[in-house]
């Protein structure tokens, strides 16, 4: 699994930083996570292009979240894309969508759905879920979270070998926590040839919040942390009513929560300089990026032997 942060940036462009976006790309598939100006030139830039693309999840309305979405179904339309796609956002998105295709007079070639959400529970499959939660800011806001179901232990070859379960399709039944019968009605468990169940990778989008209580439980235990760091401690008065986090609040969170990584996004252009912003959120968790376009961090499985079980209940 690979994040990459398509916009670092806040409020307006600038030369140094597009606005906020993100890509995450699992086992084929890839998400977008809010669509600021130029989303569709960054993906270009990226090499992500967006034949995998199956959903777009937009935070809230503000104007520097949802300005490049109009580009980015234009450019999918004239790029021949046939895959359907989902966008998925607060009330007001439909809408949104419905009059750009109206005034901007362009159609789509290619199935779209627009549905709007309050939170809880986006998408479910087999091997993840997408999750929402209204976070804290000035207008309705919502943070997502892609987290994997715990994958089937590993398989211990000797016991199945020593419980006469002959190699071939009865093995992968077992990995798939299916009951096996060998010959004599002799009955194996999935239990007697698997160890623990390995946990899967959690990643959050939390932008555009102040520090609120349901924030930890949301983020607790996750693999990577994408978040609002708009600001460093010299706003640290005025970060809260303009609806946003500091770096080290957000650092703050990560620690409290456990988090592997936290990279912080939505960079308030008055910053040329994220030195000491970076400084202030590694005093509080130190394994903090302040993130640039284009950047890419990878999630990996954790090594069994690193993994804090109660990250992970």
């Amino acid at each position: 699994m690979r994040a990459v942060i398509l916009g670092s940036g806040g409020a307006f462009p600038t030369s140094r930083r597009m606005l906020p976006a993100a890509a995450l790309l699992r086992e084929g598939e890839m998400f977008i996570f809010d669509c600021g100006e130029g989303t569709q030139l960054q993906l270009a830039k990226s090499r992500l292009g967006w034949a995998r693309l199956r959903a777009i999840f937009i935070s809230h309305l503000h104007g520097d979240h949802v300005i490049g979405l109009a580009g980015l179904l234009m450019t999918m339309s004239m790029g021949s894309r046939t895959d359907p796609l989902t966008i998925y956002g607060p009330a007001g998105i439909r809408g949104y969508v419905d009059l750009s295709r109206k005034y901007l007079k362009f159609g789509v070639a290619y199935p779209l759905e627009v549905r709007e959400i309050s939170g809880g529970p986006v998408i479910e499959e087999a091997e993840y879920r997408i999750d929402a939660l209204p976070v804290d800011h000035r207008v309705f806001t919502l943070a997502y979270r892609l987290k994997e179901y715990p994958r089937p232990g590993r398989f211990d070859l000797a016991a199945a070998e020593r419980l006469g379960v002959p190699a071939g399709p009865l093995y992968k039944r077992l990995q798939s926590g299916e009951e096996v019968t060998l010959g004599g009605g002799r009955v194996v468990k999935p239990e007697e040839v698997l160890g623990p169940a390995r946990p899967g990778r959690t990643v959050v989008y939390m932008v555009d919040t102040r520090p609120f209580p349901g924030a930890e439980e949301f983020v607790r235990g996750a693999d990577l942390l994408i978040h609002d760091g708009m600001f460093a401690d010299d706003m640290d008065s005025e970060s809260g009513p303009k609806g946003h986090s500091t770096a080290r609040q957000a650092a703050r969170l990560a620690r409290k929560a456990g988090v592997g990584q936290l990279v912080l996004v939505h960079i308030s252009p008055r910053y040329l300089s994220i030195r000491e912003m970076l400084e202030e959120a590694r005093e509080e968790f130190p394994n903090t990026r302040v993130a640039r376009d284009l950047d890419a961090y990878e999630i990996n499985y954790q090594p069994e032997s690193l993994i804090d079980k109660s990250r992970h209940t």
